[in-house]
């Protein structure tokens, strides 16, 4: 990550900046939003894409260590996608799942959990209203760097 954050220092045009976002490395919740009110179903904890957001937070420390860019604004903010169903919501965790996988990983665990929230999701839904929307909430940080 430090390469290509290294790689768009040298190819930011005067006066450009780098807008980076990528997820806090925390798990996320899976919830049913309805009348107003959030019901938890259940967190997402897929550790290696906690692992690689770390990595993510890393780089741009190090990159702001080394100098090349320094931090004109930062934040968070929360990210929310919807599913039609509990089973559009499981396939879409386990295609993510296996589309970063890294070779020789364990997926079992992630997968099993992937199948439960599901399950989860789908028993409250059976007695919630029709307005009922399932969501997945990411935190999400932002930030502008100016390069030095």
């Amino acid at each position: 990550m430090v390469h290509a954050l290294e790689e768009i220092h040298r190819l930011l045009k005067p006066n450009g900046f780098l807008i980076d976002i990528h997820p806090v490395a925390e798990h996320s919740s899976v919830e049913i939003h309805q009348n107003g009110k959030i019901d938890l179903v259940s967190q997402l904890e897929v550790s290696q894409w906690c692992v690689d957001f770390q990595e993510a937070d890393n780089a741009l420390t190090e990159i702001v260590q080394h100098g090349m860019f320094t931090v004109e604004e930062k934040g968070m903010f929360d990210t929310l996608t919807y599913y039609d169903s509990p089973k559009e919501m499981g396939a879409a965790f386990k295609e993510s799942i296996h589309k970063y996988v890294r070779e020789a990983e364990p997926i079992d665990e992630e997968v099993s959990q992937v199948e439960t929230l599901a399950v989860q999701a789908e028993e409250i839904l059976q007695t919630a209203s029709n307005e009922a929307k399932l969501a997945l909430r990411e935190k999400d940080h932002i930030s502008r760097l100016k390069p030095m």
